[in-house]
């Protein structure tokens, strides 16, 4: 028998206890009223409240042993505290684009001797404009040059240097003669050309 079993058991018992010892006390009473009914009254009254205390007794002890009702575990989630030292990510650090120093060093192919310069060509297709003359033609004269195309084009094809002009208003010379729209001519070392035959300047090579 469980506890449960012996608590409910020790009420019954003490019950039956206290009814049986109350019904002792009213009779113990009723006959010590009558006389000479005491010899018999008391003795009972005496067991009937000995029974009254042993039942309050048994009561009392199986409140006692009476289990309280357990509490249902409350099971609480833990909780996972971040670490200190836990790595913070780090925003993206822009990228730094260095410029470079950009180098304007051109290598000569050729160059045009002016009277009081050079133009250096440098390239295998170089054109030149109205502003590659400032500075050389004289100020009065620059208009005569071509502004929206170029005066003409020096071209470097098979290891030779040849001359084109770009369909200019006033034309080209070479060594005197006029070369607009007669496609391209070949240069040699010591040409002399002449934009708009306002100036002359003379073709070299490198290695003329």
């Amino acid at each position: 028998m469980g506890e449960r079993g012996t608590t409910a058991a020790s009420i019954v018992v003490a019950v039956i206890l206290i009814i049986f010892a109350l019904i002792g006390i009213f009779f113990g009473l009723m006959l010590s009223g009558f006389p000479g009914g005491g010899i018999i009254g008391l003795p009972i009254l005496f067991i009937g409240l000995i029974m009254l205390a042993a039942g309050g007794l048994l009561i009392y002890n199986a409140q006692r042993r009476a289990p309280t009702p357990r509490e249902a575990p409350h099971y609480v989630q833990p909780v996972t505290e971040p670490s200190g030292t836990a790595a913070i990510p780090s925003a993206p650090s822009p990228t730094r684009v260095v410029a470079q120093p950009v180098s304007t060093t051109r290598v000569a192919l050729a160059y045009l001797e002016a009277p009081n310069g050079r133009l250096i060509v440098s390239s295998i297709d170089q054109p030149f404009y109205r502003s590659d003359f400032a500075g050389i033609v004289p100020a009065g004269l620059l208009d005569t040059i071509s502004q929206s195309r170029p005066q003409f084009i020096i071209r470097f094809r098979g290891g030779r240097f040849y001359i084109e002009d770009s369909s200019s208003t006033n034309g080209t010379l070479l060594n005197g003669r006029q070369i607009r729209g007669m496609g391209m001519q070949e240069l040699k070392d010591g040409d002399v050309i002449s934009p708009a035959g306002v100036i002359n300047l003379v073709f070299r090579t490198v290695s003329g």
